[in-house]
């Protein structure tokens, strides 16, 4: 569903950079659906929108293209303090996402390679936040970042904000994106996302 694409645009894949946002198996996993929690009910939006299977042809395509790969992850420490959020509240009842285990992986469909970038953070909503991912980018010369994962409205429109602060360009996919619930997932992509990126489908 293209939304704010200018009539004239196109790719350049030698400015892109593929960013994919906590896609891991405690938030997405289909192996949780119908579980009570965060994890349960992303895990329903990202089966109902086929997030998976539309992220993966994206990812094969990137590599095909020699575009990087940056995974945006969280890695939680065992007993690490929580913030004091509603949010943080509710997912933390559970230890989730926990460094090292299966849960904090990347769902396999989209499993990272050796020559992917793997970046991690324990603290933070922004994707952003705490990681290597500008200087790594501008390292690698390359200053569009295309972005999908989860959750639309704190994740990956965290990312889109922190990114365009520091003066990159943005593309959101909307169809590989989700959120619980889905008008949430609407509101970013179709108020906020649109205002600060081009948001297309893929």
């Amino acid at each position: 569903m293209s939304r704010t694409v200018p009539p004239d645009w196109n790719l350049d894949v030698h400015r892109a950079a593929l960013c994919i946002v906590e896609m891991q198996n405690d938030i997405v996993h289909e192996s949780n659906i119908g579980k009570r929690g965060v994890g349960g009910v992303l895990a329903e939006a990202v089966a109902r929108r086929q997030v998976l299977p539309k992220l993966r042809a994206v990812l094969l395509a990137a590599r095909a293209a020699s575009v990087p790969v940056f995974y945006i992850n969280v890695a939680n420490k065992p007993g690490m303090p929580r913030p004091n959020t509603l949010l943080h509240r509710r997912t933390g009842r559970t230890p989730m996402l926990v460094e090292g285990t299966w849960g904090a992986q990347v769902h396999e469909q989209l499993a990272p390679t050796p020559a992917d970038f793997v970046l991690e953070r324990c603290v933070g909503i922004d994707g952003s936040y705490g990681t290597q991912l500008y200087p790594v980018l501008r390292l690698l010369r390359r200053s569009l970042l295309i972005v999908g994962g989860v959750s639309t409205n704190l994740a990956v429109e965290g990312l889109v904000r922190g990114s365009v602060n520091r003066g990159f360009d943005v593309v959101v996919m909307e169809d590989c994106c989700a959120s619980y619930p889905e008008e949430w997932h609407r509101f970013s992509v179709e108020n906020i996302l649109p205002l600060i990126s081009t948001v297309t489908d893929s």
